[in-house]
């Protein structure tokens, strides 16, 4: 009777063991099918007509992300998405449009708030490490000041810079750190104020290779270059100010001559200056200082005083 009473028990343990496994499997379902649902009723709302619903979508989308691990770089990158949409780089002339321009603006500057939010340490959730897809888009005011950049790519390829009046660009404090990946290839700093002051570049490898330094005022006071890779190479500089005023060079690889990619067989054209100031007057530390692969200066770059072009790398 003992035996018999012993193997009912087993049984009966294992009957609720199923039991519990079948119960957690449906919660599971039925927990990933309200995440599924709230991705798509977010995902419609970012394609509203109404600013507001958008706005409202932006959000939405946001708090998926941080509630939802295994996707959240899909909901990042539908944010980022969003940004990437047609968006006229100056407001128009006519009021009905202006209007909208301005509505418009607004929703893309709280998908920016919201990401660049996410990026800085005590964050109650961090995006750090994921992928950051702005390609293409226009950026016309954005606050990324204190983010940190610690993995994955953030691509700014073919970004057009373009603020207005007082709205500003901000990578103000952030950290371009080891195991980053960061891209403004081909982007187009084409007005108001970009700002990278006391911005640390402590290993990752950050390209502005082939960008347009076109109007804007672009400033990396303070900046710390302190490990990684800096690119420059084949940027075009006619017009604007790039001001290193204060910037420390100790240990960074700062390129803005030619460079030989001996994998695909091509040499990448060093940095044109055809106008404009690119400024390294002021520099505080230039004790490992940028690569230019020139002998004559040319018109627009300032060098620290006593600095002879032909003696730098």
């Amino acid at each position: 009777m003992a035996i018999v009473a012993g193997g009912g028990g087993v049984v009966a343990l294992v009957v609720a063991y199923r039991r519990q496994h079948l119960n957690e499997t449906t919660d599971a379902r039925e927990h990933d099918k309200a995440l599924i649902e709230r991705f798509g009723a977010a995902a419609e709302q970012l394609g509203a007509e109404q600013p507001a619903v958008r706005m409202a979508g932006a959000y939405a989308m946001a708090r998926l992300a941080d509630e939802w691990p295994q996707e959240r770089q899909m909901c990042i990158d539908v944010l980022c998405g969003y940004l990437r949409m047609p968006h006229a780089p100056d407001p128009p002339s006519d009021n009905q449009a202006l209007t909208t321009w301005q509505r418009e603006r607004k929703v893309r500057e709280t998908v920016l708030q919201l990401i660049g939010a996410h990026l800085r340490d005590g964050a109650p959730e961090s995006w750090q490490g994921y992928d950051l897809n702005f390609a293409g888009a226009v950026i016309d005011a954005a606050d990324f000041r204190g983010a940190r950049f610690t993995g994955g790519d953030i691509v700014f390829v073919e970004t057009v810079f373009v603020a207005h009046g007082r709205d500003q660009i901000v990578f103000d404090d952030v950290d371009f750190a080891k195991g980053s990946h960061v891209y403004f290839r081909l982007a187009e700093f084409r007005s108001g104020s970009v700002r990278f002051n006391r911005a640390t570049f402590s290993g990752g490898w950050v390209t502005f290779d082939s960008a347009s330094f076109t109007g804007a005022q672009v400033n990396f006071r303070e900046a710390n270059f302190t490990a990684g890779e800096i690119l420059f190479e084949d940027a075009e500089f006619s017009d604007g100010c790039i001001d290193f005023s204060g910037a420390s060079f100790t240990g960074s690889t700062v390129n803005f001559g030619e460079h030989h990619l001996p994998s695909i067989y091509r040499t990448v054209p060093p940095a044109h200056f055809s106008g404009g100031t690119v400024d390294f007057s002021q520099a505080a530390d230039f004790t490992q200082p940028p690569h230019f692969g020139l002998q004559t200066l040319p018109p627009g770059l300032r060098l620290p005083s006593g600095t002879n072009i032909s003696d730098l790398p």
